[in-house]
């Protein structure tokens, strides 16, 4: 059975949900080449019809989970998933937990931390008072919403240099996103993405990914905007082009995946999930955050890293549903 929500409304801000239909296609062919039986199940508001409907399957069911959350409720990803795991149902990626903890990536960090993992010093701002907090570091300093996934509110204006530019975004970004914001040090150095794929040898590191800056104009910071990720019409699209297998040296191969792999444990990911890290400006690795259950589209990252392993899409798609199906239903 495979699950997943709509969309809603086409807005460029819903973009990222949006995909699901391309992603749904794809999945399909690959299960009918696998010989897999399979049925499509949208969920759609309220969640109290979502719960009928998860409820009447039968309990040998598995479910390869794309639900991505409702318009404007990231949190109902982590909803589906409590029900998921009260009914004892066995679904492909990450128990609820581990969605939650990649949510907030306010609590994440501070348990890869806890793990002796590196991530970046920062603060969460909750209300317009927090901003009047000293920074623990020097500009130049990174926003975003503290709770929220997909890129959603992240633009060039989020790289701020000074006061000024600081309070006028994160007051934007603070009325918008009720979650709060996360202000981190912006870090110069190159940015990686590694997913983590869960087969029957345990959790196995992909061929990281680097993200390619170098076509953006001067003006343009070199970070990853939401255009950058989710607008194919928008010249930043095509100026942010991901490098796989990223062309680094065997030592920061070893690193990038190391890391990966702790964080991966550290959130208790399982079946499979992506780990964003960048290089401060001692050239010294960061764990960004770390997004369960990332996005499975063909033409997506994680498909990406497993050709250059040497899966093709089916490959992949049988090896999320093994690992459903071999693990016992979630525990946490």
């Amino acid at each position: 059975m495979i699950i997943h929500n709509t969309g809603g409304e086409p807005t460029p801000e819903q973009a990222a949900e949006a995909e699901i239909a391309e992603t749904l296609e794809a999945l399909e062919s690959a299960l009918a080449a696998l010989g897999r039986s399979f049925s499509r199940l949208t969920l759609e508001p309220p969640f109290s019809e979502c719960a009928a409907a998860l409820e009447s399957l039968p309990r040998e069911a598995v479910i390869l989970n794309l639900f991505e959350g409702f318009p404007d409720d990231p949190t109902s990803e982590v909803q589906i998933g409590l029900l998921l795991k009260k009914l004892g149902l066995r679904a492909t990626g990450c128990p609820p937990m581990a969605m939650h903890l990649g949510l907030h990536k306010d609590l994440c960090k501070e348990l890869l931390a806890g793990s002796r993992l590196p991530v970046a010093e920062g603060l969460v701002l909750r209300s317009s008072e927090d901003m009047a907090q000293p920074l623990p570091f020097p500009f130049p300093a990174f926003l975003k919403p503290a709770a929220d996934d997909a890129s959603h509110g992240i633009s060039a204006d989020n790289l701020v240099r000074s006061w000024g530019p600081y309070r006028e975004r994160a007051g934007e970004l603070l009325n918008r996103f009720g979650c709060g914001v996360l202000v981190e040090p912006y870090l110069p150095g190159r940015e990686f993405n590694c997913g983590i794929v869960e087969s029957e040898e345990g959790p196995l590191p992909l061929p990281p990914s680097q993200v390619d800056y170098s076509g953006l104009p001067p003006e343009h910071p070199p970070v990853l905007t939401f255009a950058a990720k989710w607008s194919p019409g928008n010249p930043v699209f095509e100026l942010t082009p991901t490098v796989c297998p990223a062309p680094v040296s065997p030592d920061l191969l070893e690193q990038i995946q190391s890391l990966s792999l702790r964080a991966f444990h550290a959130i208790r990911c399982r079946g499979y999930a992506r780990v964003d890290l960048r290089e401060d400006d001692a050239g010294r690795l960061v764990i960004l955050e770390v997004n369960p259950n990332p996005d499975v589209a063909p033409s997506a990252g994680l498909a990406k890293q497993a050709r250059a392993r040497g899966w093709d899409y089916a490959d992949l798609v049988g090896i999320l549903l093994a690992c459903a199906e071999r693990g016992a239903p979630w525990a946490f």
